[in-house]
């Protein structure tokens, strides 16, 4: 009786022990960040043993999803890294950097009413594409563009950029903002975004199809501070705002006919607030084949404040900057190369 007591007890020790080996609630710090990697570091599954299978390593220059870091020392990021099994994996701090923190230091100097903690200031460009595709007719995205496919009666993300217009590129290689400055975007590395955030840009962003995303995210979304995914989230969000509303109503009824700037702003009006609609402007291009009116090519909307779901859309455009309107009267275009 005494030797199974003893056994018992040994059982019951091994078993708590091991629990408390299992649980990392405290071995682990929660962030909303992504990590951009600077060599080609292994990506291990144990901190302790190294263990690495499939043998894992990062691609430099690549983005990574950020899941957390270690607590006892953080010495290490969690991250997320497609096609491992698993697909969490431990890499070491000086592997890269996170790109929140790369956000930051790149920072221009900006006074008070601008600092990140104080202000931040965004501009939504959102295409009207049927107008876009008759300047750019060789892109997959307008070769293909049909009257039934959602960006032919919805404005289409062209990209939330960060102001000042000179924060840009933040914390990319020389070598890359070559790349994306010669338009070869297919040359880029991929980034980490969800299935659901794929298949939305798919719809929602024309120019997925002729990789925009990349561009848009190197150029502009690392200065965003969040991941890449986050960042395209958040994008989606705003258009959404305004495709429910009336300003896409009237452009939609419009079609084919004129709309002044003075209409546009004041069904910005009417959606979000009296005022809003001097925070945006229109932005027209000529069909030099045709030589008709200008055409209304896309909404640049300035926005201002934190970027969340909680913030309302009219929020962020009451403290956006009020800009001139832009292009005084423009054509709503109809789908299809005419």
């Amino acid at each position: 009786m005494a030797i199974f007591k003893k056994g018992l007890l040994f059982v019951v020790a091994s078993v708590f022990c091991l629990s408390l080996w299992a649980v990392p609630a405290h071995a682990l710090v929660r962030l909303d960040d992504s990590f951009k990697a600077a060599s080609n570091c292994e990506a291990v599954r144990s901190i302790r043993t190294g263990s690495n299978p499939g043998n894992i390593k990062l691609v430099p220059d690549r983005v990574y999803p950020v899941v957390g870091k270690n607590q006892v020392d953080e010495s290490h990021y969690l991250i997320e890294v497609n096609g491992a099994n698993p697909v969490e994996r431990w890499v070491a701090k000086q592997c890269g950097q996170l790109l929140g923190a790369i956000a930051q230091e790149n920072q221009p100097p900006v006074g008070n009413d601008n600092s990140p903690s104080n202000r931040k200031d965004y501009l939504l460009a959102l295409s009207w594409q049927p107008a876009f595709c008759e300047t750019k007719p060789d892109k997959i995205e307008c070769r293909t563009q049909t009257t039934d496919r959602f960006d032919a009666t919805h404005f289409a993300i062209h990209g939330l950029w960060p102001q000042p217009r000179s924060n840009v590129y933040c914390g990319v290689s020389s070598d890359l903002v070559d790349i994306d400055k010669a338009n070869r975007w297919n040359e880029l590395p991929p980034i980490e975004l969800s299935a659901a955030t794929s298949q939305a840009l798919a719809e929602k962003m024309p120019g997925f199809s002729s990789n925009l995303q990349l561009h848009e995210w190197y150029k502009h979304g690392t200065c965003y501070g969040t991941s890449a995914d986050r960042y395209f989230q958040d994008t989606i969000q705003l258009q959404d705002r305004v495709n429910g509303s009336e300003v896409r109503q009237l452009f939609a009824n419009a079609i084919g006919t004129e709309l002044s700037a003075a209409e546009i702003r004041a069904s910005f009006d009417r959606s979000f607030g009296t005022g809003a609609g001097q925070k945006v402007a229109i932005e027209c291009k000529r069909d030099i084949d045709r030589d008709r009116v200008n055409m209304v090519t896309e909404l640049q909307i300035n926005l201002a404040g934190q970027i969340r779901p909680d913030v309302s859309f009219a929020d962020l455009l009451a403290a956006g900057k009020t800009v001139s309107p832009g292009c005084a009267m423009g054509e709503i275009d109809r789908a299809g190369l005419n």
